[in-house]
C-alpha cells in the first residue's frame, strides 16, 4: 500500500537530514519550540506521542494536515495573516491577551491581543440558560482583539481552526517510519464525513452568534487545510455568493503546505480566501443541490441483491 504518513515530527518521512533524525529521536515538535509532541494516541495503558503531522489522501501525495499545531508553524503566521485581513492593516504585534496593559506601543504597528490555547487562554462564551438545565457554553479557538493606544478594545475577530480527523490507525506505519523499515499494511485515512457531521454545524452556530456582536466587524474566519476546504465546497455546492467582509460573513482561509525541502519543515502557504455569509452556508448546508441522481439507493440495493435492471 502507498505510504500514508507524509510528515512525522515536523519533517517529511523521507527527510534524512540531521534535524529530521533528531526530531524523531527526541519526539519533538518544531512548531512548538522543539518541545515534546503533545498529540498522543493509544490506550491509557499504552500511550505514545503520535508525531504525525499530515497524511496523504487516497493515492495522492497531497498532504492533509491532521494536527492543529502544524497550522501554527512559522511563529503562528496564521494568526498574523488573519489579523491583517480582519483589521485591514499591514503590520500587527500579537501578544498574550492577559498581558495587554504591559505592552509597549510601536509606531506603525497595530496591537492585537490574542486569546487562545497557549496565549491568553480560550474565552468561554456562556450558553443561554434553559429552565431546569445548566447552560453549557462554548469556545472559539482564537479571539484576536484590536486595541487602541490606551490598550482598550476597538474591535475583534474570531478564528476557528480545523484539521482533519482520521479513520483507522497509523500506529504500525509510524513505527515502520521511525525504524526506517518498509511498510505494506493498512494505515489511517481522512475522516471526510466529519465535515458534514461536526464542522459545518458548528460554523453556522458560532457565525450566527457573532453576527450579534457589534465589535466583531469581520465576522468569523475558518482556517483549514486545502483538501478540507475543497471537501466543504463539494458538500455545499458552488452557489455560495461572494461578499465583502462584515459582521455577518464567514471567511474560509485554505492552507496549503509547501514543497518538500530536506532539513526543513514544509512552509505554510495561504491560498485565496473565500468570504460568504453565514446564512449562505446555512442554506447550502440544509438544502444541498449536488445530490446524486434520483434512485441511487435503489440501484445500490438492487446491485447488492444481484438483481438485473
Amino acid at each position: 500500500m502507498a505510504r500514508k504518513i507524509v510528515e512525522l515530527f515536523g519533517y517529511s518521512v523521507a527527510d534524512t537530514s540531521a534535524a529530521a533524525i533528531a526530531a524523531r529521536q527526541e519526539q519533538s515538535c518544531p512548531f512548538a519550540d522543539n518541545k515534546p509532541c503533545t498529540k498522543e494516541i493509544g490506550s491509557s495503558a499504552n500511550r505514545i506521542r503520535s508525531g504525525v503531522c499530515s497524511i496523504a489522501q487516497g493515492n495522492s501525495t497531497t498532504p492533509v494536515v491532521i494536527c492543529p499545531i502544524r497550522l501554527y508553524a512559522e511563529q503562528y503566521k496564521l494568526l498574523s495573516h488573519v489579523a491583517k485581513t480582519a483589521f485591514r492593516v499591514e503590520n500587527v504585534i500579537l501578544f498574550d491577551g492577559r498581558q495587554a496593559k504591559s505592552q509597549t506601543l510601536i509606531k506603525g504597528a497595530t496591537l492585537v491581543a490574542v486569546f487562545g490555547k497557549g496565549w491568553g487562554g480560550e474565552l468561554k462564551v456562556p450558553g443561554r440558560a434553559v429552565q431546569g438545565r445548566r447552560a453549557t457554553g462554548f469556545f472559539v479557538d482564537w479571539i484576536l482583539a484590536r486595541l487602541d493606544e490606551r490598550h482598550c478594545l476597538l474591535e475583534f475577530a474570531a478564528l476557528e481552526v480545523q484539521t482533519m480527523d482520521t479513520i483507522g490507525s497509523y500506529r504500525a506505519e509510524r513505527e515502520a517510519a521511525l525504524n526506517n523499515t518498509a511498510f505494506s499494511g493498512i494505515s489511517a485515512g481522512p475522516n471526510w464525513e466529519n465535515v458534514n457531521k461536526r464542522i459545518l454545524p458548528q460554523l453556522i452556530y458560532k457565525g450566527h452568534l457573532l453576527e450579534r456582536e457589534a465589535l466583531c466587524r469581520s465576522g468569523l474566519f475558518f482556517a483549514c487545510p486545502q483538501p478540507v476546504y475543497e471537501k466543504i465546497l463539494d458538500r455545499l455546492g458552488s452557489s455560495l455568493a461572494d461578499y465583502p467582509i462584515n459582521n455577518s460573513t464567514l471567511t474560509f482561509v485554505p492552507i496549503q503546505l509547501g514543497d518538500e525541502v530536506n532539513g526543513k519543515p514544509r512552509s505554510i502557504n495561504f491560498l485565496p480566501a473565500k468570504t460568504t455569509t453565514v446564512q449562505q452556508v446555512q442554506i447550502a448546508f440544509s438544502s444541498p443541490t449536488n445530490l446524486p441522481a434520483a434512485g441511487a439507493y435503489e440501484h445500490a440495493i438492487r446491485a447488492a441483491l444481484g438483481e438485473t435492471e
